[in-house]
């Protein structure tokens, strides 16, 4: 069948609208498309967020991070913009430690602090509290907490410089006993009429409490309080001063003035003594004329550093002045000392020993020295 004009003409029109119809279609499908593509594309990061995003990588050596930012984004013109966020810098606080005294004060004292927001000169503080906490039955010593060297540093008249904080310490007991209720209300007194004067604030512990730690120290003091004696007595005659005294020299002790001869190590500190066991105290002139019929080694066990090595080099000095002297080892009642009774003793010595370490007081320690004065 053949096709007029008219129906080609027809057919080519239809084909063309059908032709833009899906044109048209894709070209919205594909503007769709992109639509949605932007909507969901994930947002530009922001360098400054990132920061914080990222601080969980650690730092470079020397502080410096430069975070990761998922590779390079263009900008408007098509280039590569490369972003170097700022370090993220973590400072560590640190919060300056509670100060604290020495140990042997927070051992044996009662420990008032004083704030002084003002400030308070050092010097005036000790002569003002001289004045006004004088005569008690227990050692009192002041501290000032100097900020420069970041520590307590104790007080006297000379003291340079102003305080903000400053301590009291009284102790608590001695060989003497613990203090007494009367002496610790008069020194919480005297305390507040001084921070009165300075415009300061004391911090008082409460006085039940501090009575009862003074005695349990005191029961402790009563339990390790021993001297151990052992002396030399003459078989015959007695012992001339000049002798005594060329052998404790030899031996390297030197004469104090409380009248006896001491042992002491490389510190200063006392092992044992060597004095008279008459009544007569030595000194350098007595002893030329001097003859004793006996003379005696203590050793003042809470006082002496290492008291068992301490012991043992006493007994042997001992034994050595009584080969030297025609003497013999004798206890207070003028037995003889076995070398069984000498190995009973150490033993005693070294529970003594640990009994005071165990305390957190050794013996010969700063805070013992005080504690058994």
């Amino acid at each position: 069948m053949a096709f007029s004009d008219l129906q080609l003409g027809l057919v080519c029109a239809g084909g063309a609208v059908v032709a833009a119809v899906i044109g048209y279609n894709v070209w919205q499908e594909r503007r769709a498309r992109l639509h949605a593509e932007q909507l969901f594309r994930p947002a530009e990061r922001d360098a400054l967020l990132d920061a914080e995003l990222v601080e969980a990588i650690p730092p470079a050596p020397g502080g410096r991070m430069e975070p990761t930012m998922g590779g390079n984004h263009p900008d408007r013109d098509g280039d590569d913009i490369v972003i170097h966020a700022p370090p993220v810098v973590r400072t560590k606080t640190t919060r300056a430690s509670q100060p604290t005294l020495p140990v042997d004060s927070q051992a044996i004292d009662c420990i008032v602090t004083v704030e002084a927001p003002a400030g308070i000169a050092a010097a005036s503080l000790f002569t003002a509290q001289q004045a006004l906490l004088a005569g008690f039955s227990k050692p009192l010593r002041w501290f000032g907490w100097d900020d420069g060297t970041n520590q307590w540093i104790e007080l006297d008249a000379r003291s340079p410089g102003n305080l903000n904080r400053a301590t009291a310490a009284l102790q608590l007991a001695d060989r003497r006993g613990a203090v007494s209720d009367s002496d610790l209300m008069r020194f919480y007194d005297q305390i507040q009429r001084l921070c009165d004067q300075f415009l300061a604030v004391p911090r008082l512990p409460a006085r039940n409490e501090v009575l009862e730690r003074a005695n349990e120290l005191d029961r402790f003091c009563a339990d390790v309080d021993i001297q151990i004696a052992i002396n030399v007595a003459a078989k015959d005659g007695s012992f001339p001063g000049t002798k005594i005294r060329g052998l404790a020299e030899a031996a390297g002790l030197m004469l104090h003035t409380d009248g006896a001869y001491h042992a002491q190590d490389d510190g200063g500190r006392t092992l044992y003594t060597l004095s008279n066991q008459e009544a007569a105290a030595f000194s350098a002139e007595q002893l030329r004329n001097l003859y004793t019929t006996g003379i005696t080694v203590a050793l003042d066990v809470p006082r002496a550093p290492d008291p068992v090595a301490s012991f043992d080099k006493m007994v042997a000095f001992a034994q050595k002045l009584a080969g030297a002297l025609n003497g013999v080892l004798v206890d207070d009642n003028r037995v003889l000392l076995s070398d069984r009774s000498i190995s009973l003793i150490r033993g005693q010595i070294a529970q003594f020993d640990q009994q005071m370490e165990r305390q957190g007081i050794p013996a010969g320690s700063e805070v013992a020295l005080r504690l058994f004065r």
